[in-house]
């Protein structure tokens, strides 16, 4: 092992793998209680697509001898406009709603009056309604997915040097890819919509079950990596939480699929379940970059380099004049 001066010396660069993966940590929690501060907030979808016209349309259509649905509209100059109508005029006939989400209004729900048992609002619901949730939520797991995966490779050489090989071999490769899995599953989820991207939501159902797996196994590898007895205890009772929390979270996304309200409203019991999870990717999130205090990633220089510096480069180079 080489001393500080000397690997500052010997390398481009030495970077704190505490200090950036504090940064970067810090930056997903803020996009994350961004998304769901917006998420918490109870809405209710309005009909974007409401209008005078939209009613005439509707009370006044004519069909087709082949079944094709169409309307008349007399124009000012007392000319006819007829309009063919689609397959989305028949979810307006069924009493559904459309509404804007982002640039396109192509997206519906079924308007209802939520029972007072229903107080709280879905994250998931919100997420594929609200745009801006959607965003923060999205942006959180793009911008830490790749160094996390960085941070895990580390966690890896930490494990080699501090513990047993049996150990190492539980942490290395696996830990690294229940990451991998982690992190395509929380892109899948957060990414997709359901009207814009309904020919893949079949995923988005296998990644929620990935993703409680892959969590749980995240608790459980940190909880290994850990002296504090405290903290292991703390990972393996949130383990138990996202497994227990698993079924009601993954039935409120079949009901969202099945009868999508234009509302965000859930009962109690699946909000606290989202939360457990959220709850769990900021626990993994922090014991991770906590593993790594004292490491130091340093780039090092060819044995040519290094004797072109200690020849030329003896004193600082002046950048400004170069």
């Amino acid at each position: 092992m080489n001393k500080q001066d000397d690997e500052e010396f010997n390398s481009y660069f030495a970077m704190d793998a505490h200090y950036m993966g504090r940064i970067f940590f810090t930056m997903s929690t803020c996009l994350t209680l961004g998304g769901l501060y917006f998420a918490a907030h109870p809405h209710y979808l309005e009909e974007s697509w409401n209008s005078n016209g939209t009613h005439y349309v509707i009370e006044n259509y004519k069909v087709y001898p082949n079944g094709t649905k169409y309307y008349e509209l007399e124009r000012p100059d007392g000319t006819i406009f007829v309009g063919g109508l689609g397959p989305w005029f028949d979810r307006l006939l069924m009493g559904e709603w459309r509404y804007w989400y982002g640039n396109t209004f192509y997206n519906y729900c079924r308007p209802r009056d939520p029972p007072r048992t229903e107080w709280m609002t879905s994250i998931l619901r919100s997420m594929n309604h609200l745009v801006i949730v959607q965003v923060f939520f999205r942006s959180a797991v793009l911008l830490s997915m790749t160094h996390a995966l960085f941070q895990c490779m580390l966690i890896n050489f930490v494990s080699m040097a501090n513990h047993s090989p049996t150990l190492e071999r539980i942490i290395g490769f696996p830990l690294v890819t229940v990451e991998t899995v982690h992190n395509l599953c929380l892109y899948v989820i957060s990414a997709l919509q359901y009207e814009q991207d309904s020919h893949l939501m079949q995923y988005t159902r296998m990644a929620m079950i990935l993703l409680t797996i892959s969590t749980v196994l995240k608790l459980i590898f940190v909880a290994i990596i850990q002296t504090n007895h405290l903290l292991q205890v703390a990972c393996v009772i949130l383990a138990s939480g996202v497994i227990l929390s698993h079924n009601t979270a993954l039935e409120d996304f079949d009901s969202f699929l099945v009868d999508t309200h234009c509302d965000s409203m859930a009962l109690p019991s699946v909000a606290f379940s989202q939360l457990i999870y959220f709850l769990a990717f900021f626990t993994t999130g922090y014991l991770q970059y906590q593993c790594l205090a004292g490491i130091r990633v340093v780039t090092c220089s060819t044995p040519e380099e290094l004797e072109h510096r200690k020849r030329f480069c003896e004193g600082p180079i002046d950048l400004i004049s170069t």
